[in-house]
């Protein structure tokens, strides 16, 4: 039962006349270590260890990955199927119902041309002509919102400037905007993704914000396409209590967060109770340099 090791046996004894000798004998005895007692067993127990627990990590990493990846290529798909249907409703819009409208339009100035100016009708007439005006106009810009056709004539910058000047006429809320000329740095499907985001940020800042003022700031600085998009509104809290005010806000923050990690951006809110909400979105455009 001794543990390994070098060990000295030692034996005194007495003769018969009760003297000892004190010198005695010794026998110098070596115990063996068992396998499993030696260092490099110790050693490879140690890194069979450390192995099992680096492999359930990385496996356990890659279920992550692969769970992330499947979610991104569900939320591309999810997104591209919007995009799509935006494409398909726009263009049924514009040629559909934009063209019954024109056509009623045609026929209503046609009466108004040939008709007798006396005849009571006519004021009639005039209203149909007008409100078919007014429809036509409703109908190309709910199509221009579903399907920017803008970008690809006009370009990215142009239509963000067009929209954001659209919108700064129409609301009560004072904007301020700055649009650096970002033009080419992305593929046609990530501008409209990056059209999206704006257009998303500022629909919540007209449906939910309260603002009095707004600023929207795309600046090209360097490699990099900063946004800020903020308001000087309500607010709200991104803890427990602001989950409820993200659901009411809709796919709008999610949809926005969504296509943000699609370009390999970085998105951080800053926001609380009554001190208005700030968007902070950053697009490194070396990263897309390849898909152009």
């Amino acid at each position: 039962y001794l543990r390994p090791g070098h060990y000295t046996f030692k034996v005194i004894a007495a003769n018969s006349d009760g003297v000892w000798n004190n010198d005695g004998a010794q026998v110098l005895i070596t115990v063996l270590p068992a396998f499993y007692q030696t260092w490099w067993f110790r050693v490879l127990i140690l890194l069979a260890i450390a192995g099992s627990i680096g492999l359930i990590f990385k496996r356990r990493l890659d279920q992550v990955h692969r769970a992330r990846r499947a979610q991104e290529e569900f939320s591309r798909r999810l997104i591209d199927s919007q995009e799509q249907e935006r494409k398909r409703i726009a263009a049924e819009l514009h040629d559909g119902l934009g063209q019954n409208l024109l056509v009623i339009k045609n026929y209503a100035l046609m009466a108004l041309n040939t008709g007798n100016r006396e005849n009571p009708m006519r004021e009639h007439v005039s209203e149909i002509s007008d409100a078919a005006t007014l429809s036509i106009e409703e109908v190309r810009q709910i199509a221009h919102n579903l399907r920017p056709y803008q970008l690809e004539r006009l370009g990215l910058t142009s239509t963000l400037q067009t929209m954001l000047r659209q919108i700064a006429n129409a609301s009560d809320i004072g904007f301020t905007c700055e649009v650096d000329q970002i033009d080419g740095l992305l593929s046609k499907d990530e501008e409209i993704s990056l059209y999206r985001i704006v257009q998303e940020a500022i629909n919540n800042i007209l449906k939910h914000s309260g603002a009095q003022e707004a600023s929207v700031r795309i600046k090209l600085v360097g490699d990099e396409i900063q946004m800020t998009i903020a308001d000087d509104g309500r607010g709200f809290t991104l803890e427990a209590a602001g989950r409820a005010e993200l659901q009411k806000r809709g796919f709008g923050l999610t949809g926005s967060a969504e296509r943000v990690r699609m370009l390999s951006g970085k998105q951080t809110i800053q926001t609380a109770p009554g001190q208005g909400t700030a968007i902070h979105i950053t697009i490194n455009t070396n990263k897309h340099a390849s898909k152009q």
